[in-house]
C-alpha cells in the first residue's frame, strides 16, 4: 500500500504524511515503524521492507523522507514502485519536489496522492517589474501622459529618478506617446496610422485630452530637449520635470 503527499509546502505535506502515519499505527498496533531518508537509504534495504513482515503484525509502516530529492534514489524507487504499491506493507512517503515522469508513476501505483501548495506571493510593482528586469512601468507613464494625469505622472517620474532611470527611458516614453497621439489624431485608422489596433485606440482617444498644436509643441520640446541634454546645455532630469509641470 502507498500513500504519497507532495508540494511546496513541505510543512504541510510532512504534516499529513505523519498524520497518516499515526493513524495507520493506531489502527494496526504492534505494527513496526521503519523511517527511510537518503542517508540510510539502499536498494537492498527497500526490497527488505517490501517483502518484511511485522512481528506481531502481518506489515510494517515506512516513512518515506523526502527521498526523491536525490537522483539515484529517485531512479531505484521508480524501478520498484510497482512492487512498493503492491506490498503487503504500508509505505507514506512525502516529497517536496517531484518531476513530471516521478508523479505520474506515482500517480498510478499509489492508493492515494495529495498537494500542498505554498501560497503564491502577490509580489507588489517594484518587485513585478524586478522580475522582469525592469525599473519603471512603460504603459504606466504612456497612460498617464496620456490621459494629461499630471499628478500621476509626477508621482512616476520622482519614483523613476529614485531608482536611478536613465533620463533617456523617460524622454523616450513620452516621446513615443505623443508621437502616437499625433498618428492617431492624423489617421483614420490603425493600418494608415502604422500603428497596432490597441495602442491606435487608446492614442485616439488620448489625443482628446490635447489640441492638434499642443502635441506638435510636446513633440519638438522633447526632440529639442534630448539633443541639448546631450550637448550639456540643460540638466536632462530637471528638464523632464519642468515638461510634466508645463502639461
Amino acid at each position: 500500500m502507498l500513500y504519497l503527499f507532495y508540494g511546496t509546502d513541505k510543512i504541510k505535506a510532512r504534516g499529513m504524511a505523519g498524520k497518516t502515519v499515526e493513524a495507520a499505527k493506531k489502527k494496526h498496533t504492534g505494527a513496526e515503524l521503519f523511517k527511510l531518508t537518503t542517508e540510510n537509504f539502499s536498494a537492498n534495504k527497500l526490497d527488505e521492507l517490501i517483502a518484511s513482515q511485522g512481528l506481531f503484525y502481518s506489515g510494517s509502516i515506512i516513512l518515506a523522507d523526502n527521498l526523491c530529492e536525490e537522483k539515484e534514489i529517485a531512479e531505484i524507487l521508480l524501478k520498484k514502485i510497482k512492487e512498493t504499491a503492491e506490498s503487503p506493507n504500508f509505505f507514506v512517503f512525502w516529497e517536496e519536489s517531484l518531476n513530471k515522469k516521478e508523479l505520474e508513476k506515482f500517480k498510478k501505483y499509489a492508493q492515494k496522492t495529495e498537494e500542498f501548495k505554498k501560497p503564491e506571493k502577490k509580489l507588489n510593482k517594484k518587485e513585478e517589474l524586478a522580475l522582469k528586469g525592469e525599473k519603471i512601468d512603460f504603459f504606466e507613464f504612456a497612460n498617464a501622459l496620456g490621459e494629461k494625469n499630471k499628478k500621476q505622472l509626477w508621482t512616476l517620474y520622482q519614483e523613476a529618478l529614485s531608482e536611478a532611470v536613465p533620463s533617456e527611458e523617460v524622454q523616450a516614453i513620452f516621446f513615443w506617446q505623443v508621437k502616437a497621439m499625433l498618428l492617431a489624431l492624423k489617421s483614420k485608422d490603425a493600418s494608415e496610422a502604422g500603428l497596432k489596433p490597441f495602442v491606435y485606440s487608446k492614442s485616439k482617444n488620448y489625443a482628446k485630452n490635447y489640441s492638434e498644436n499642443k502635441l506638435k509643441e510636446m513633440s519638438a520640446k522633447l526632440f529639442v530637449m534630448y539633443h541639448e541634454a546631450h550637448r550639456g546645455n540643460l540638466d536632462f532630469a530637471v528638464a523632464l520635470e519642468k515638461f510634466i509641470l508645463g502639461l
